[in-house]
């Protein structure tokens, strides 16, 4: 399949990033959610949490119900991660619906295979999520009564094996962009980049909680040397696990350049906003769909045609992904300059 396209030709709006609010504004927004699911306010549940299929559930009925489709059977969830297929295992778990997963990726090196555990399939083609769909339908799922979750990152756009680094790459550059915005063109660029490239590893998540925001803003401190990233080191090896909140509050001597910074960070910090870095979630978005316009980022070819296979006999389609808000959707400035949603954003099919 050749050409171009978007995640809203198969989803519409019916798409949730990081914040869980829906950008279709007919469904049910998080604060609606957690009155009607009882969820503690000021938490926003992650994909690996039980109470994130909870949302993903009761904002799937609602687009069934706002489409007057009969009640869902089943949930199938098509992603790339063990976080996925925890997201499969739990809306099994809450024994109101059947749940089912396709975990992807391209391996050409590898065989390809696709290996069945209970009710979550993972596979070394992206290729083979058609025999996936078939093997539903042998097992009696009715697609008319079928919600089917597509992930976005590293899996519809840019499927994991094939154009998968050019997210990493948009990500790097966007920090980089940052960097040089707060600081100008005198710091040194190797060295934020070796910083940023070493809190990237898992080694460092207990830290930067996989969080890019911290990620950057870690990266960047330690390249004025505001934080000694190898004294934290010795920290996190002797089983101490300082935070990210901690550090900026304990830093000295912050050159002038990165004060608004450090008191915007621990202002949110503070306040539970688990995306406190929005300058750089803002440029984010712009390297991401520089990548997506000049065809380095892709959408899968193959989840695509069965996304519209799915549709034709009867599936529900929404998508979701871990970005926050921030680098998904633009500000009013942004679209003012002519920059889409991510999911209105075109992207070469691949």
């Amino acid at each position: 399949m050749n050409g171009w396209a978007t995640i809203a030709d198969l989803t519409g709006d019916y798409v949730i990033y990081r914040d869980l609010q829906p950008c279709d504004p007919a469904l049910p927004g998080l604060a609606t959610l957690r009155t009607v699911l009882g969820l503690p306010a000021n938490v926003t549940p992650r994909k690996r949490d039980v109470a994130y299929a909870r949302v993903i559930l009761a904002l799937a009925r609602a687009a069934q119900a706002l489409r007057n489709g009969p009640p869902l059977t089943t949930v199938a969830v098509i992603g790339d991660t063990e976080n996925d297929r925890l997201l499969t295992v739990h809306l099994q778990s809450l024994g109101e619906i059947t749940a089912y997963g396709f975990i992807g990726v391209d391996r050409p090196v590898a065989p390809a295979t696709l290996e069945w555990d209970d009710a979550v399939a993972t596979a070394t083609r992206w290729a083979l999520v058609q025999q996936w769909a078939a093997e539903l339908v042998a097992r009696g799922v009715d697609w008319t009564q079928t919600a089917v979750l597509i992930d976005i990152d590293k899996t519809l756009l840019g499927p994991r094996g094939r154009s998968d680094g050019a997210i990493d790459d948009a990500r790097a550059e966007a920090a980089l962009m940052v960097a040089t915005e707060l600081l100008g063109d005198q710091f040194d660029r190797s060295l934020f980049r070796r910083n940023y490239a070493e809190l990237c590893r898992r080694e460092w998540h207990r830290l930067t909680l996989d969080n890019q925001d911290y990620t950057v803003a870690l990266a960047l401190f330690a390249t004025v040397e505001v934080f000694d990233l190898p004294a934290i080191e010795v920290q996190l090896a002797a089983g101490l696990s300082p935070t990210l909140l901690e550090l900026l509050i304990a830093a000295q001597q912050v050159p002038v350049e990165l004060q608004a910074l450090r008191k915007q960070l621990i202002e949110r910090i503070e306040a539970g906003d688990p995306t406190p870095f929005t300058q750089f979630r803002r440029t984010e978005l712009v390297t991401t769909a520089a990548r997506m316009a000049d065809g380095r980022l892709a959408l899968s070819s193959e989840l695509f045609r069965l996304g519209q296979d799915l549709h034709a006999r009867g599936a529900l389609l929404l998508a979701a992904s871990d970005k926050p808000a921030e680098s998904a959707l633009p500000s009013p400035e942004q679209a003012a300059a002519g920059l889409l949603p991510l999911h209105r954003t075109p992207a070469v099919l691949d």
